[in-house]
């Protein structure tokens, strides 16, 4: 029997079940018809995608409708494990970055064409953003994922601009693929990636490459008020200590 699937070639009700997730990501609990809404769908297709889930410890059912269960927990610990010796080589360098810098200091990587948080701390003076451990965002909006595409070949760049686009975020955001390129060009030379203002309209960042040979592991990076993050500060100082840190981590993953 065919599956029925929409164009893109995904199981149509696979996609449907992770709507359903995704929605309930959102929100601290719904009710079947508020989830169906939502989504599009029928009460009686909500609640059946509901009932799976449910009897496979995914969802939780109480007086408050629905919400997600745990074993969310259990398999995003598992995810991580990939992540396992970028983690631990990088964790006692990101704990120094929040020490010296007192901001929001992040380790990212790219995955299915997005920048992705694989660890994040905030400083005394970090300031709260939309932004956690596993959170992706569109790379050409923030250093991080403009520092790793710049160390990417242009046909692998070409795949994630294809798939992702360059939409704006903000008024600053690059949105055309000749400025990205001129930008990257930059960043190669430099070492460093600048987001001023393109992923928030008052956040700026700073983010340093983590290579070995021809492979990009991932970036780390600070992010703080715009305000904040000014001058020499944002544009000498803390790209040393992000070179630094980068490089710290990269001869940690080289004898790990």
């Amino acid at each position: 029997m065919p599956h029925n699937t929409e164009a893109g070639g995904g199981i149509r009700a696979t996609e449907t079940t992770f709507a359903l997730i995704e929605t309930l990501a959102e929100r601290d609990h719904a009710r079947l018809t508020e989830l169906a809404t939502a989504v599009g769908i029928a009460n009686s297709t909500a609640s059946e995608h509901l009932a799976t889930l449910k009897a496979n410890g995914y969802v939780v059912e109480d007086d408050e409708g629905y919400r997600l269960g745990l074993k969310f927990m259990d398999v995003g610990i598992r995810a991580k494990r990939h992540y396992d010796g970028l983690l631990e080589c990088a964790e006692p360098v990101l704990e120094q970055l929040v020490d010296e810098t007192g901001e929001t200091i992040g380790l990212l990587a790219q995955e299915n064409n997005q920048a992705v948080y694989v660890d994040r701390r905030v400083g005394e003076q970090g300031v709260p953003t939309n932004a956690w451990v596993g959170k992706r965002k569109p790379m050409h909006t923030m250093a991080s994922g403009k520092v790793i595409l710049a160390h990417l070949s242009s046909d692998r760049r070409d795949e994630i601009i294809d798939d992702r686009g360059l939409t704006a975020v903000t008024e600053q955001t690059i949105t055309t693929r000749d400025e990205l390129e001129a930008d990257l060009e930059t960043v190669r030379e430099r070492g460093v990636a600048f987001n001023d203002c393109e992923s928030h309209e008052r956040v700026r960042g700073v983010a340093a490459p983590i290579v070995l040979g021809d492979d990009i592991y991932g970036a780390v990076a600070v992010a703080g008020p715009a305000r904040r993050l000014t001058e020499a500060y944002f544009r000498e100082e803390l790209p040393n200590l992000l070179l630094g840190a980068a490089n710290e981590i990269e001869l940690k993953l080289t004898y790990h």
